[in-house]
């Protein structure tokens, strides 16, 4: 290696610092440009540059295969390099022989190509026996190997060999073009360049990260449990070798870690070309010593039983316990073993702390763990438990954060980088141990150090004197103890104390725990010595964790008895007892010399004392945590019975495989006795004057010549034995043969650990054969025949090795030419399906051109990844109807990455959600594809056909393929968000985070560190990280679990994000339409790809917990309100820094992307129509799904979850300054004048709740007035109720948002309100909301955050809905009920006006610092100002505000103002002082000349004029110019359309104009609809809103809500649709008929069924949907799959015997297609709807008379049937094996229905009254309720309860989490919610409604 290493820096110009050398090959830190002119220009650089500024630890550690972040623009490479020298020898290279037969795709052609490569060898074997001895041979073609290998790499790499240096003769034969390149193989690991120098030959391999190696060995957790995975790679590795070997490159002989696999086990196999080296002279002597030795082991097998490696390890062990072996070196060599390097920081070896430095210094208790001593054993407990209580919680979900252990890691790299922190540099020391560079806190002396660590020891501490010495100015040396005078001394006596005997006799135990059986099982747990890497089944791939090597206890180090004088001793006893002692020891010095295996028993006379003495405790404790373990399937963990070796007598244990022998001998001689009588006709043709007896005439003529003419006898004459020159077939052999060896060493990689990485070929074979004979059951069945074949098992060892004839033959053995009629193995026959050596599935193929697809596209750009997908789509279908749920395994990281990445991620759902989710059942769908759907509806990128994702028809796809409840809970809030808008620019993003706005913004949010960065979710991580969304998302920013206001999904993620302009086209409800274009603006950002999940269950949960108090009718008690409020203040706090409104950063980004569209032309042109007609589509196709859901989901679903969260969107519509900008008006030719009241001043806001305002209308429209007065004004006055102590208060700007929607959305309610109930709740609407606004509006001490803008906004639209309402209830009205209102408002003019004549102004107090002041007013009352809110308030209300709004009111009531306002002549006053002020010429001038506005700009941060005034009198502005005939008109309604962000940003206030010509009414009617919610729905729906959506207990309240009639026989079964929208009922009138679920009526209506399933001919006792196909599986003793969309009738199983009728059925989950069918003869049947016949068949109770099988349940996730029968006995069934886990008998009366529930629970009840829970496993059922009267016969599951009916028509309750045997709640059914008997029933888990069947036909639904 050394030589190599001198010649890679000579040749390559690569500094050694650059270089690490590893077993094969030297791994270089390379600049990428430098690899990127090496690949693209095809030269060597001359230089390859230095790093600058890295030192050469930091170099060291960068090469270190465990670190992973290189510095920028560096990267690894790996130099392979092969000696010209050793490829002089000649090569034949014959043409493969696979290609003489024909294409081996079909059948026709593999037997062909079988047969005639038969013939060939079989040819080729006589040809070598009988002819060639007697002619001189002709010599085959040769070429030099070099030359071969230079074309066959030229041809697998398809890259030229670059030349070095210019004195090499011939030039490269690779001159042609890399036309080839195309075709390359993927599993073949590319080379980045290949060059050749005077004396060697390089290929630079990409690095290698992971390698299969490391999955073996540090994640064996990703192959468990899968077949499918493991033959995957085997199927990746031979295509590999199948391209190589077409290419004519022999594989060598590839190791594991020849093979580089990634997350997704997509495996690349490295050609390892040193294979290629012809020996040298030195190592052909070794050769041959090889052959030799390992032809005795094989005479001396029969008594030894370890190969070559093994017997090393042994050696090792037996010389360490003899004590010739130093301890220091003989730890070292295990940490080598394992696979830890010197200087890796993560995997750094470990040599245990022997004393405690202290000036006596102590030996260190070797029977501990360090970590152990550090913690103490308390700690460790409490760990262990802890991590046990949360995994027992936990339950079983993906990878685990909390497997019961004591120990998270060995030795960390921050331990690592502190014990060599004196010569570390700063830099490095600053990124791994602590950012702050604070010297002090490392440990100043060795004392100190020792008892610091938790973790062990590294060897510098015993070897290098220099890491004491500090390279740091400010950080001193590390002190040694006071008995050594210098660092060399001490690195001596700690040497020596290492191998002094108190350490030696103790050693074996630390051995045990670092390396040994005390990592894993009960030992561990007794040993507080349980590793999280070794419990927790880490899936993800890693280059370092912990490894165990041996599985047995370690023998001890023998020391010599402590004292043993030369001279005897005195006896003081009687001899007998010393003579049996002495027996004991030598006994022991047997054992070890024979120790087997290098395992050796422990019995040592101190030993057995010491566990003696120890008090034997904590048994139980024991117990208990080793089942915590033994419940998590560990992948690594070896068997727990010792290796016992196998008695040599039985080698039967192998399968028996036909002999050599047999195949050649028998067969062919039946063959001909059969075919003799048909084959007398056929002709053999024989060469002309072909004489088969020629040679023996010619032999006899010899001998006569021989005995008569020379009287001598036949002698056998030795023919000369000439070696034949390699050949390349020879190499292909071995090739396969190393494959053999792969496979072996990946079934037993735990019980190879401890052997060495560099073992030759036939190391390894001897070894891996041993393994296989000794082991024959732990070889999984599918790889069982490719072992056999590729190893030859069956042919004995002595036999096989015979068969290597010369000594340069690389190959271990040769292959007979035809072994069970089939030529030697080659990739091209193991991966052909008709050769079935290897029982590759069928769809993997298929999967694999998937998979090649995926990587070989590079998507650039949305339109390449719709092409992408679309083309895997099409692919997709093939793979999923044959895949198996391993095969989803494999093929499921790939579609959760293409739906994660940005460019392909809208399409990926599109197109692959539903086949995908189809095959994985609602449950994995949940687990896997949640959180992508989630990024795809979050992330702003792929406006293209956005909108696919909000059809209705793929939000139907989610609701059946997630199940309804997660879409409503995960989904749903995120596709609502759309409503607000999308886009935002990144850097508005930053500045939302960057400027906190508000005061009380906490501080900066965690979310902050994605934002800039691409957002990316990796794969494996996402998996992952679904099952850690229970843990994060109730961390939020302060930690408030529920938030109360429900304030809102993702904490006002939401602000919409800046929309294109956009036309409004059908986002008309009922009569309103608008027309006209409008551009919508809003600003909202991006979501981080985690950090949205944070929120979203807080946030969605939040919704009622305060709120519903306020939802339940009349109950607004102001305390409760001062509460939420309370809360409310602290929740927005920790919103705002999310929210954070932006200001001027974003406006030169708007620009860019915004712009205006108006009808008539007067704005710019738009430049890119596109986007606009994008985003409207998207906001009408949403609005469109949104009305659809309202419907689908009825009254109480659409209030919970549609209706509230739209509510609170309606709020992050107004957040931010930006938003409250008024937008020019759209209508300037209306009979209104600008300077009206009700002129619609609209601003940003209003534009962007727009489509919000329609879909709550449409919920409205649907479900009736209720639905505004229960739902939403409630709703409203929460928004407004003012703070807890609300003197100078700051409002915060989610609750100014809040007041300006809540005002929005009353002015919509007024509107939409009949006259009767508007009256009814007026004053509601004036005490609970009016007044409380203009609470805020007036008050001195009450700031808004946006400043005088916000309050402009606010006045103006409080001011539009009071004349609202004035014109909605006329003037008497108004002075009855509305006067306090508006006196309170005009009444904000002389508090002003009376402070200034005070001479409190703006300016006088701008001066003084007081935060907030008392001022005495006229009426005597002191009144709290702040100066910074005065000076707001004076902008607001000026001149202007009192003409704007004095004058329309005055016009409105007339005389009546002068009595209602009483300040009226200041009001008066100031109006006209306004209108002086207004130049009278420029007032036809409409927004082409820029007024400096009367409200100051320096308040507004865009410096826009908020408020446009010249424009206010081009009409009279009176009152009379409104009058359109007798009916007053004014346009009030919120639907507002205005321009974009563009004239804002440019700061004009002029309104351009735009025609609208939208409605404009006082009052719109409700049409009726057929859902309207009456009588007992409405009753039944104002309950539900005021209740706790979290409450998990099942209340019934006996509402009934519809009835069901159509059924003529008794109800047998009622299945409710996954989306509860419709059920299934069976009856014994032989239909099934299908309903809907909608609401009508008001309770006491009647639905007929929608369809009726009239095919069967005996009573229907069985109905259910197959969840992934959606067919309906119905069971009348024959059992029908029909379509429920079209009635077809698909496929009938009917019992095989006429006799036995069919008693049970169930469907399993997906991913599993079957249906499981019980018969009266109890045999259990599997069928697959999509296959015919039979899957599976077993028979459950045989011999016992159990009786008949009632009922079949399935248990969640499709693991175990559970069968019920008559006798009540339940049988336990193993789906996966076949085997019956467990039988019981469970009841005394027959089994009535089973019903299985997550966690392996199940729940029975019975005919003797009782119902049982079980958990599947254990004896004792975990509950066991009795009812009284009648036995249960009917039960559903509602969370953690059961809720059953009786033939009493009983419904009761009961709740598995207690353990009373009562049940929660009963209720007896009256007779006027269900007549007749009850039976059957089922939940609606979402609406938490009741079916109940009776047995007249009718079914009822009940609340």
């Amino acid at each position: 290696m050394e030589s190599f290493l001198q010649s890679v820096e000579k040749d390559l110009n690569i500094d050694r610092r650059q270089l690490a050398p590893e077993r094969t090959h030297v791994t270089a830190l390379v600049p990428a440009k430098w690899l990127q002119s090496l690949k693209e220009r095809r030269v060597l650089p001359p230089a390859c540059p230095r790093p600058e500024g890295l030192s050469e630890v930091e170099l060291r550690t960068f090469l270190q295969p465990s670190v992973q972040k290189l510095p920028a623009g560096w990267t690894r490479v790996e130099i392979h390099g092969l000696r010209k020298a050793r490829l002089r020898y000649p090569l034949r290279v014959a043409q493969p022989p696979e290609q003489r037969g024909g294409s081996v795709d079909t059948l026709h052609g593999f037997m062909q190509s079988v047969a005639t490569q038969n013939y060939h060898n079989l040819w080729g074997r006589a040809h070598g026996l009988y002819a060639r001895p007697y002619r001189r041979p002709d010599a085959p073609p040769t070429v030099p190997a070099l030359d071969a290998l230079r074309a066959a790499l030229h041809r697998a790499y398809g890259c030229p060999v670059l030349q070095l240096g210019r004195n090499v003769p011939g030039t490269s034969p690779a001159k042609e073009s890399v036309a080839k390149g195309a075709s390359l193989c993927p599993n073949v690991l590319q080379a980045e360049a290949l060059l050749e120098s005077a004396d060697m030959l390089y290929v630079i391999y990409p690095y290698v990260q992971y390698c299969l190696h490391d999955i073996v060995t540090f994640s064996p957790a990703k192959l468990t449990n899968s077949h499918a995975k493991i033959l995957f790679l085997l199927f990746h590795v031979l295509q590999a070798m199948r391209a190589c070997h077409q290419a004519g490159l022999a594989c060598g002989d590839f190791s594991l870690r020849d093979v580089a696999v990634d997350e997704k086990l997509c495996s690349r196999l490295r050609v390892n070309l040193r294979g290629y080296e012809g020996p040298g002279e030195e190592e052909e002597n070794l050769e041959v010593g090889l052959e030799q030795q390992s032809k005795q082991s094989c005479v001396q097998r029969q008594e030894v039983t370890c190969s070559a490696c093994q017997k090393d390890l042994r050696d090792l062990v037996l010389q360490w316990v003899h004590g010739q072996l130093s301890n220091f070196d003989y730890l070292m060599r295990l940490n080598s073993l394992a696979g830890r390097r010197m200087g890796d920081p993560n995997y750094h070896p470990v040599l245990p702390w022997v004393v405690d430095f202290t000036t006596n210094g102590k030996f260190r208790d070797l029977r501990k763990s360090k970590f152990r001593l550090n913690k103490g054993d308390k700690q460790l407990d409490f760990t262990y438990e802890m991590t046990k209580q949360a995994f027992v919680a936990g339950g079983s979900s993906g990878e685990q954060l909390h497997v019961p252990h004591h120990i998270s890691d060995v030795l960390s790299d921050i331990t690592y980088y502190v014990y060599t922190a004196r010569r570390t540099p700063k830099a490095v020391l600053c990124c791994h141990v602590r950012s702050q560079w604070e010297p002090n806190e490392y440990p100043a002396s060795m004392e100190r150090m020792q008892s610091w660590t938790p973790d062990e020891c590294i060897p510098e501490f015993y070897t290098d004197p220099s890491i004491f010495r500090s390279i740091h100015p400010d950080m001193p040396d590390l002190d040694v103890p006071s008995w050594c005078s210098s660092y060399e001394e001490f690195i001596q006596v700690h040497r020596m104390l290492l191998e002094s005997r108190e350490v030696s006799q103790d050693l074996h135990h630390w051995i045990d725990l670092t390396f040994g059986y005390k990592l894993l099982g009960k030992d561990a747990v007794k040993e507080k010595n349980v590793c999280l890497h070794l419990v927790d089944n880490h899936t993800h791939l890693t280059t370092y964790g912990v490894v165990q090597l041996f599985d047995q206890p370690h023998p001890r180090r023998m020391v010599g008895p402590a004292y043993t004088p030369a001279e005897a001793p005195a006896i003081a006893r009687p001899l007998l007892q010393n003579i049996r002692e002495t027996v004991v020891l030598e006994d022991i010095q047997g054992q070890v010399t024979d120790a087997v295996n290098g395992l050796v028993l422990e019995a040592t006379p101190s030993e057995t004392t010491w566990s003696g003495d120890k008090p034997i405790a904590g048994e139980d404790d024991l117990e208990q945590g080793t089942e915590a373990l033994d419940s998590i399937p560990a992948p690594g963990r070896a068997p727990d019975q010792p290796c016992a070796t196998v008695p040599p007598a039985q080698p039967s244990t192998l399968p028996a495989y036909v002999t050599d022998g047999k195949s050649s001998g028998v067969r062919p001689l039946r063959r001909s006795k059969a075919g003799a009588g048909d084959q007398l006709d056929m002709k053999i043709t024989l060469p002309e004057g072909f004489n088969p007896l020629q040679a023996l005439e010619e032999l006899e003529k010899l001998d006569n010549f021989l005995v008569k003419g020379l009287s001598s006898e036949m002698q056998l004459m030795e023919q000369p034995w000439e070696e034949p020159p390699l050949s390349l077939s020879d190499l292909f052999q071995r090739d396969m043969q190393a494959l053999g060896i792969l496979v072996a060493e990946i079934i037993f990689a735990p019980r190879l650990r401890p052997s060495k990485p560099d073992a030759s070929l036939l190391e390894r074979f001897l070894m891996v054969r041993n393994l296989c004979r000794y082991h024959p059951k732990e070889i999984p069945a599918p790889l069982q025949h490719v072992l056999h074949v590729l190893l030859q098992l069956s042919v004995p060892m002595e036999k096989l090795l015979k068969s290597r004839m010369g000594k340069s033959t690389v190959q271990l053995f040769e292959y007979k030419p035809i072994s069970q009629g089939l030529p030697p193995p080659c990739p091209m026959q193991l991966l052909s399906p008709f050769s079935s050596i290897v029982p590759f599935p069928t769809y993997f193929p298929a999967l694999h051109k998937f998979i090649f697809t995926y990587q070989a596209k590079k998507i650039e750009d949305e339109g390449q990844g719709r092409e992408l997908v679309f083309q895997l789509w099409q692919q997709l279908e093939g793979i999923l109807a044959e895949i198996t749920p391993e095969g989803l395994e494999i093929l499921l990281p790939f579609i959760l990455s293409l739906m994660s990445e940005e460019n392909t991620a809208v399409y990926a759902a599109w197109y692959l959600f539903e086949p995908i989710a189809k095959s994985l059942g609602p449950k994995n769908a949940n687990k896997y594809l949640l959180k992508p759907l989630i990024g795809a509806y979050e992330t702003p990128c792929a406006r293209h056909g956005r909108f696919y994702l909000y059809t209705d028809c793929f939000v139907a796809q989610l609701i059946v393929r997630l199940g309804l409840q997660p879409f409503l809970l995960n989904l749903l809030p995120h596709i609502l968000q759309i409503l607000v808008g999308i886009e935002s620019s990144r850097e508005e993003s930053k500045s939302f985070l960057g400027t906190a706005e508000d005061d009380e913004s906490g501080g900066e949010s965690p979310v902050s560190c994605v934002f800039g960065e691409e957002i990316k979710m990796d794969v494996e991580h996402s998996s992952a990280a679904l099952d850690l969304l229970d843990y994060t998302s109730g961390v939020s920013f302060h930690d408030q679990a529920y938030l109360p206001e429900g304030e809102d999904f993702q904490s006002g993620l939401y602000v919409g994000e800046s929309l294109q302009p956009q036309e409004q086209e059908s986002l008309s409800l009922g009569r309103m339409s608008d027309k006209s274009s409008a551009s919508e603006v809003s600003l909202g950002e991006d979501r981080p790809a985690d950090g949205d999940s944070q929120k979203d269950k807080s946030s969605l949960k939040s919704m009622d917990s305060s709120q519903d108090l306020k939802q339940s009718e009349e109950s607004e008690e102001e305390e409760e309100e001062h509460e939420e409020e309370e809360q409310e203040d602290a929740v927005v706090d920790a919103e705002l820094t999310v929210v954070v409104d932006t200001a001027g950063a974003s406006v030169d980004v708007t620009l860019a992307d915004d712009s205006s569209e108006p009808e008539d032309g007067e704005g710019e042109e738009l430049p890119d129509h596109s986007d606009d007609k994008e985003q409207t589509i998207l906001l009408d196709t949403a609005c469109k799904m949104v009305r659809w859901l309202s419907a689908k989901l009825g009254p109480t679903v659409t209030s919970r979850f549609i209706a509230r969260n739209l509510l609170r969107l309606l709020t992050s519509c107004y957040v931010g300054p930006t938003r409250q900008q008024f937008v020019p008006s759209s209508d300037e030719n209306s009979p209104l004048s600008t300077g009206n009241i009700y002129q619609k001043r609209p601003v940003l806001g209003d534009q962007v709740s727009k489509p919000v305002l329609a879909c709550l209308v449409h919920v409205a429209y649907l479900y009736g007035e209720p639905v505004l007065t229960y739902q939403y004004l409630p709703y409203i006055s929460y928004l407004v109720a003012p703070g807890g102590g609300s003197g100078g208060v700051r409002l915060n700007s989610r609750k100014e948002a809040g007041l300006l929607a809540a005002v929005t959305l009353t002015q919509k309610i007024v509107v939409c309100l009949s006259d009767t109930t508007l009256m009814d709740i007026l004053p509601k609407i004036s005490q609970e909301v009016l007044l409380p606004v203009l609470g805020f509006l007036t008050s001195p001490a009450v700031g808004f955050p946006s400043g005088a803008q916000a309050r402009v906004v606010l006045c103006v639209k409080t001011i539009s809905l009071i004349a609202l309402i004035c014109l909605r209830i006329g003037q008497e009205m108004v002075q009855q009920h509305l006067s306090d209102t508006v006196r309170n408002f005009f009444g904000a003019f002389s508090l002003l006006q009376e402070l200034q004549d005070q001479g409190l102004t703006a300016e006088s107090l701008s001066s003084c610092e007081v935060p907030v002041m008392e001022v005495p007013l006229s009426d005597g009352k002191l009144l709290a100002l702040d100066p910074s809110v005065l000076v707001e308030l004076q902008k607001v209300f000026n001149p202007e505000m009192a003409y704007i709004t004095y004058i329309p009111f005055s016009c409105l009531l007339g005389d009546v103002i002068r009595t209602v306002v009483p300040n009226h002549s200041l009001v008066e006053k100031l109006a006209s002082l306004h209108l002086e002020n207004v130049n009278p010429q420029n007032l036809l001038a409409v927004g082409l000349e820029q007024t400096p506005s009367v409200v100051g700009s320096e308040q507004d941060p865009r410096g826009a004029e908020p408020f446009s005034s010249p424009q206010e009198d081009t009409h009279s502005g009176t009152f009379g110019s409104v009058l359109v005939g007798n009916r007053i008109q004014v346009p009030v309604d919120t639907q507002r359309e205005g321009l974009g962000l563009l004239h804002l940003s440019a700061g004009t206030d002029g309104f351009t104009p735009s025609s609208s010509s939208e409605e404009s009414a006082l009052k719109q009617d409700l049409p009726r609809s057929t859902h309207m919610l009456c009588g007992n729905w409405l009753a039944y729906w104002q309950y539900e809103i005021g209740v706790s959506q979290h409450d998990p207990r099942f209340h019934f309240h006996q509402i009934k809500l519809q009835s069901f009639s159509g059924h003529s026989g008794a109800i047998k079964c009622v299945a409710p649709l996954g989306s509860e929208d419709f059920f299934l009922s069976g009856s014994k009138d032989k239909t099934v008929r299908l309903w809907p679920l909608y609401n009508y009526g008001d309770g006491t209506s009647e639905v007929p069924p929608r369809f009726t399933y009239a095919e069967h001919k005996k009573s229907v006792f069985y109905v259910s949907q197959l969840e992934a196909p959606q067919h309906v599986v119905s069971c009348d003793g024959t059992v029908h799959i029909w379509d429920q969309f079209t009635g077809k009738l698909l496929r009938t199983f009917d019992e095989l015997d006429s006799k036995v009728p069919i008693t049970a059925v169930t469907t399993m989950p997906p991913p599993y297609h079957s249906i499981s069918v019980a018969s009266a003869d109890s045999v259990l049947r599997f069928i697959d709807h999509r296959k015919p016949g039979l899957q599976h068949e077993f028979r459950l109770a045989s011999g016992v008379s159990a009786g008949l099988i009632r009922c079949l349940a399935v248990s969640p996730g499709g693991r175990s049937v559970m069968a019920g029968f008559s006798s009540g006995f339940i049988v336990l069934l193993d789906t996966r094996t076949g085997l019956i886990m467990r039988g019981w008998p469970a009841h005394e009366g027959d089994i009535l229905q089973i019903k299985a529930a997550e966690g392996n629970v199940l729940i029975s009840s019975s005919s003797d009254h009782s119902l049982t829970v079980w958990k599947e496993l254990e004896q004792k059922p975990l509950h066991h309720y009795k009812s009284a009267s009648e036995p249960i016969h009917a039960f559903d599951l509602y969370g953690n309860e059961v809720v059953t009916g009786t033939v009493a028509n009983k419904i009761g309750v009961y709740s598995m989490l207690e353990s009373s045997a009562l049940p929660s709640s009963t209720t007896k059914l009256s007779s006027e919610n269900f007549r007749g008997t009850l039976t059957s029933l089922a939940v609606l888990p979402t609406k938490c409604h009741l079916l109940l069947g009776s047995d007249n036909g009718v079914i009822r639904l009940l609340a």
